[in-house]
C-alpha cells in the first residue's frame, strides 16, 4: 500500500523517498551488481587469490549521482537483504538500509588524510570509536574485520574531491598511502565505486594502477537536447516527477511537466541538470502549495526559475517568460 504524506511532509518525501528511475542509474545499478556478483564468488572461494575491479561516477554537482547511490542502497540493496533472509521481512525498510553491511557508503572528510579515510570506512560501519587506535595498521585490521565478517560486496566512496593528494613532499607521500590503501581493498577482492566530482577524478587516477582497474567507467553529468537518449532521459524523468507527486498525496491532481514547451523550458533552466531540474520542480510545487493549487503550473515553475535558474547562474533569462514574450499565453500548455 502506497503512503500518503501531508504538505508539511514535501520537503522530507521529496528529498528522501521519492525515487525516480533513469537510464543512467539503471545502468549505474546494473554494474554494482555485476560487481557485487563477482565479489560474493570470490567469498564463496572459487578463485584464490582474486582481485577485484571497481568502477566510478565523476560528475559536476547536481547531476544526480548522490540520488543514484542513495536509490541503489534503498532499493535493490535492501531488496537483497530480505531476499536472502538477512533481516524478517517485516523490517521497516529504512532499518534495513541503515542496519545492512553488504554495500558500504562512505561519505570522505573533507581535506582527507589516510588516518581519516580510515576513520570514515570505520564510521560507516558503525565502529563506535573509530579514533580509537593510534597506529594505521590497527584501522586497517578493523575494517578488514568488518569486511569479513559482514560479507561486504561492494564499497562505495562519496565526495572523493576531498582526498588529500599532492604530487611532492609529505602531501605526495600521504598521496600515496592513500592510493595504496584503495588499491589494496581491490586486490584483496573489494571491489569499489569512487563518486565526486571532476576534481576528484584527477586525484584517483593520478595512480595508475587504480586507473587501470576501473576499465568501464559510468556517466551522469549534463544533459545534450541534441541527443536523442540525453533528451528521452530527461522527458521521462520530469513526466514521473509529476506523477509521484500525486502518487505520493503531495498534489491532488498531476502535474505535467512534459508538455513540449514546459519541458523545453525546464531543461534551459535547468542547463540540463537533473538535479537542478528536480531543485526547481521543488520550489514550484512549494509555491503551489501555498497557493492551494491542485498541480504544479506553468507560472508556479516560471516563478521558481527566477529564483532558482538566475541565482545559480545557469540561465541569464527566465526561459519560461521569454517563451512567453515570444509566442503569448496561449502557445504554452500549462504545466
Amino acid at each position: 500500500m502506497q503512503d500518503i504524506f501531508t504538505e508539511d511532509e514535501f520537503e522530507y518525501v521529496y528529498r528522501n523517498i521519492i525515487a525516480i528511475p533513469h537510464i543512467f542509474l539503471t545502468r549505474a545499478h546494473e554494474r554494482f551488481d555485476k560487481l557485487r556478483a563477482v565479489r560474493r564468488r570470490i567469498i564463496s572461494g572459487h578463485a584464490f587469490k582474486a582481485e577485484s575491479r571497481g568502477t566510478c561516477l565523476f560528475a559536476p554537482r547536481q547531476s544526480g549521482k548522490s540520488s543514484i547511490v542513495r536509490i541503489y542502497i534503498q532499493q535493490n540493496v535492501v531488496d537483497y537483504c530480505y531476499r536472502i533472509g538477512l533481516f524478517p521481512p517485516e523490517t521497516p525498510r529504512h532499518i534495513v538500509a541503515e542496519e545492512q553491511r553488504k554495500v558500504i557508503h562512505i561519505t570522505v572528510s573533507g581535506t582527507s588524510t589516510l588516518m581519516s579515510l580510515l576513520e570514515d570506512i570505520l564510521r560507516a560501519y558503525g565502529d563506535p570509536n573509530p579514533e580509537k587506535g593510534k597506529t594505521l595498521g590497527k584501522k586497517k585490521e578493523r575494517i578488514l574485520k568488518y569486511i569479513k565478517d559482514f560479507g561486504t560486496e561492494l564499497l562505495i566512496f562519496d565526495e572523493m574531491q576531498h582526498l588529500l593528494v599532492g604530487s611532492s613532499g609529505h602531501l605526495g607521500s600521504e598521496a600515496g598511502r592513500v592510493h595504496n590503501t584503495l588499491k589494496g581493498f581491490l586486490l584483496d577482492g573489494v571491489p569499489v565505486v569512487f563518486v565526486g566530482t571532476e576534481e576528484a577524478e584527477k586525484k584517483v587516477f593520478s595512480d595508475g594502477q587504480i586507473s587501470a582497474r576501473c576499465p568501464k567507467r559510468l556517466w551522469i553529468g549534463k544533459l545534450n537536447w541534441k541527443k536523442l537518449e540525453h533528451r528521452k532521459c530527461f522527458h521521462d524523468y520530469c513526466g514521473l516527477v509529476g506523477l509521484e507527486l500525486q502518487r505520493h498525496g503531495l498534489m491532488p491532481k498531476r502535474s505535467n511537466f512534459i508538455g513540449r514547451p514546459t519541458v523545453a523550458c525546464l531543461f534551459v533552466a535547468s542547463n540540463g541538470y537533473l538535479g537542478h531540474a528536480s531543485n526547481i520542480i521543488a520550489n514550484a510545487v512549494e509555491y503551489a502549495l501555498e497557493q492551494g493549487a491542485q498541480s504544479v503550473r506553468w507560472e508556479h515553475l516560471s516563478t521558481a526559475s527566477d529564483e532558482y535558474t538566475i541565482g545559480e547562474g545557469l540561465a541569464t533569462y527566465n526561459p519560461f517568460k521569454r517563451w512567453v514574450a515570444k509566442h503569448g499565453v496561449q502557445g504554452r500548455k500549462a504545466a
